[in-house]
């Protein structure tokens, strides 16, 4: 049994993501003794921000954990009394 570290920058992943908020990784490998192939996938989610709000005017606070500006993205009010979604480009 081995353990093996292998570290993905968010430079390395992020062009393949798109609008998922996942990441599928496969490992496989093969047992030299009888040559079978042994194949794993693993699906993990990535974490979002946490949004803090407040009342009365609404704030709404979070930090990009990424080292990359966001681009082209939007927030989109709803809840009770608004009879729409309220979109607000940032």
């Amino acid at each position: 049994e081995e353990t093996v570290t292998m570290t993905v920058t968010f430079a390395e992943y992020q062009p393949h993501v798109g609008d998922q908020d996942a990441l599928k990784l496969t490992a496989a490998g093969a047992v030299q003794e009888t040559g079978q192939v042994v194949a794993k996938e693993l699906r993990v989610r990535l974490h979002t921000p946490e949004l803090t709000l407040t009342e009365t005017p609404i704030q709404v606070v979070f930090q990009n954990p990424l080292p990359e500006a966001l681009t082209g993205a939007t927030l989109r009010m709803e809840g009770a009394g608004i009879s729409c979604p309220k979109p607000l480009a940032l």
